[in-house]
């Protein structure tokens, strides 16, 4: 009878891709005798009293002898062999008498060479748990293996498992050392190209940690304001610049990073004769490489166009004229926020481009890819070209940074006038690579930056209260939105308080409009200095206020209520003082969306109204209970 091999178990065809490749990872098939297999088998073969053993290696349609005791043959087809069946098990598999087991009575290693009739092996397994062999002994009569032959053939095929581990591991750690020598010295070309580029760059760009602490600037940034390029490392914003300054770098800067976002904002620091130069700042977020935040920015000194602006904005007219060029550049400045607002360039010793940013492709009129491989030669007109070429080999002969003017005029005789730096860096070949820097310094470019400006402007406008200064409901709605996901899949306490100033009508009505415009910015004044660093105050409408507090429990919440409160009252406004009510609700199990939280402060505020206003509120379950102020509170912005 020919010997037809059954279907092996569905685990054959279930991850057997994954279970070939931890073979192969290995790195043991077709490799040369190992002295520390062989005693293994040898060992195995003396324990069992059998007179073959061996270390199979189960591939795709073989088994190969990584080391054999007692038997010539390297390998056999895996269709018959009895290390496929043994590698489903996850014990010792055993076969006492070949002839009488259906499965191999027919199997030609049993009616013909080497006439196996007995068969004990146990699954050898890669470090991922695949099975991908077996330690296995045979012999030529039929027998059984005692409970202690199996427990020692169970530890030697462990140990087989252990020499395995031991050489992966040994590979993947040769392999890593070349991978790590590779990558240090691509990283070393890639932090010499950004140190040039920085360093040689009309911006100064910077890199703090996660408490504002400065630790890179460039050298712009130290030039400019008369500092060497390591008196503010581990400095923070409030160490080097006055207290409001500080203040709202350090509030941009947790912006960035609690938002997770690049933003393009506006800056300012102490200028000449005791003015202001502004900024404009591109910020962004990113994980360094020990895994914490990091901050790193790059502002761009506007002061000169704050003029222009002002000239901009003397009519509604010319307002209106300039939101809609704002809307038609959209899209430039958005590319600006992405890339650097200069255009950059790299060339290889045969002055081929080897990269160049999307400025630089906008600025020529090509697509990203387009110049990749060619020379100036092949792009530009020839006296271009020459001129170009010129200006690099002067550049590579002296190894050093090198300042080039540049004048083009339009077909419709405007005359751009750049400003180019170039500077030679050597790639991870060593080979000499030539970059440049290229700034337009004409009027287009500095009015669209203006235009930049004043966009910048408009944004800031929508987003606060002109009358009281505090933020306005928009982005009081968004920051709570953040702050209620971030709290609920932190499980960190979150409260909010709403404000209404009592009989407002009243006293519009009685001492007139400028008397309740004064009440709200008294409101207004009390609510930004309780403010704490992540906290949002807001004016919802009208004579309605919202609190947000992260990290702040309904005790805390309730008790700077009275405090807020306390400082209102004893704020004069005409005859009668100026009373509020406020209502408090803090974050429960039960509150499912930052709507329902801000509901609940409303409801308990006008419960505070009902009771008599002058109260505070607590809506801490569904019902609200009015809470009536200590005696004599402490007035203190200290709170939990």
């Amino acid at each position: 009878m020919k010997y037809r091999p059954r279907s092996i178990e569905r685990s054959r065809t279930n991850n057997e891709s994954k279970r070939l490749a931890a073979l192969m990872e290995l790195d043991l098939l077709d490799g040369p005798p190992e002295k520390e297999f062989d005693d293994l088998v040898r060992l195995a073969s003396a324990v069992c009293g059998a007179p073959i053993s061996l270390v199979s290696l189960v591939d795709a349609h073989r088994q190969w002898f990584k080391a054999s005791f007692g038997m010539e043959a390297k390998e056999t087809p895996r269709d018959i062999s009895f290390c496929t069946h043994a590698i489903q098990q996850s014990d010792v598999f055993v076969v006492e008498d070949a002839t009488q087991d259906e499965r191999f009575r027919n199997n030609p290693l049993v009616t013909g060479n080497p006439m196996i009739r007995f068969y004990a092996g146990v699954p050898l397994r890669a470090p991922n748990g695949y099975a991908v062999g077996t330690l296995c002994v045979i012999d030529l009569v039929g027998r059984h293996l005692t409970e202690n032959q199996k427990d020692a053939l169970t530890i030697l095929g462990a140990q087989v498992e252990g020499r395995m581990a031991l050489r992966l591991k040994e590979k993947l750690i040769a392999r890593s050392m070349l991978e790590n020598e590779k990558l240090y010295v691509e990283l070393k070309a890639t932090s010499d190209l950004f140190e040039r580029f920085m360093n040689n760059g009309p911006f100064a760009s910077y890199i703090k940690d996660a408490d504002g602490r400065m630790v890179y600037y460039n050298r712009f940034l130290a030039q400019r304001f008369g500092v060497t390029e390591q008196a503010w490392i581990g400095k923070t914003d409030h160490e080097l610049w006055p207290e409001k300054m500080a203040d709202d770098f350090r509030c941009n800067d947790l912006a960035v990073l609690e938002g997770g976002v690049p933003v393009d904002i506006e800056e300012t620091t102490p200028g000449d004769n005791g003015g202001k130069s502004y900024w404009r700042s591109m910020k962004f977020p990113y994980q360094g490489a020990d895994g914490k935040m990091m901050l790193a920015g790059m502002s761009v000194d506007v002061t000169p166009l704050v003029t222009r602006e002002a000239m901009l904005q003397d009519t509604l007219r010319d307002k209106c004229k300039l939101a809609e060029e704002l809307e038609a550049r959209k899209h430039i400045m958005q590319k600006f926020m992405e890339h650097s607002p200069n255009t950059m360039f790299v060339k290889d010793d045969c002055g081929r481009y080897v990269f160049y940013n999307s400025e630089f492709a906008k600025c020529v009129g090509i697509d990203c890819k387009e110049w990749l491989g060619r020379s100036d030669d092949e792009v530009f007109p020839k006296e271009v070209a020459d001129r170009y070429n010129a200006e690099d080999m002067q550049v590579m002969e002296a190894e050093q940074t090198l300042e080039f003017t540049d004048e083009v005029r339009d077909a419709d005789g405007t005359l751009h006038r750049f400003r180019t730096i170039k500077f030679t860096y050597k790639d991870v070949d060593g080979r000499n690579l030539l970059a440049g820097v290229t700034v337009d310094m004409t009027e287009q470019v500095n009015r669209e930056e203006a235009l930049g400006k004043a966009n910048l402007q408009l944004e800031l406008l929508a987003t606060t209260d002109s009358l009281t200064t505090l933020f306005n409901g928009r982005i009081f709605e968004s920051r709570a939105a953040i702050e209620f996901s971030n709290a609920k899949r932190s499980g960190r306490p979150l409260s909010v308080f709403v404000i209404d100033i009592d009989n407002f009508k009243r006293r519009n009505d009685t001492y007139g409009h400028a008397a309740g415009d004064a009440a709200l910015q008294t409101v207004g004044r009390i609510l930004n200095g309780c403010v704490r660093m992540g906290d949002i105050a807001a004016r919802l409408g009208g004579e309605e206020f919202g609190f947000l507090l992260p990290d702040t429990n309904a005790s805390g919440a309730i008790d700077l209520a009275f405090r807020v409160q306390t400082a209102l009252s004893q704020q004069v406004q005409g005859p009668t003082p100026l009373t509020v009510s406020v209502g408090v609700s803090s974050m429960t199990e039960e509150i499912d969306s930052w709507e329902e939280l801000l509901r609940r402060a409303d409801d308990a505020m006008y419960e505070a109204k009902r009771a008599g206003k002058n109260r505070i509120a607590h809506h801490g379950s569904l019902l609200a209970s009015v809470i009536q102020p200590p005696s004599s509170p402490a007035i203190s912005l200290d709170y939990a």
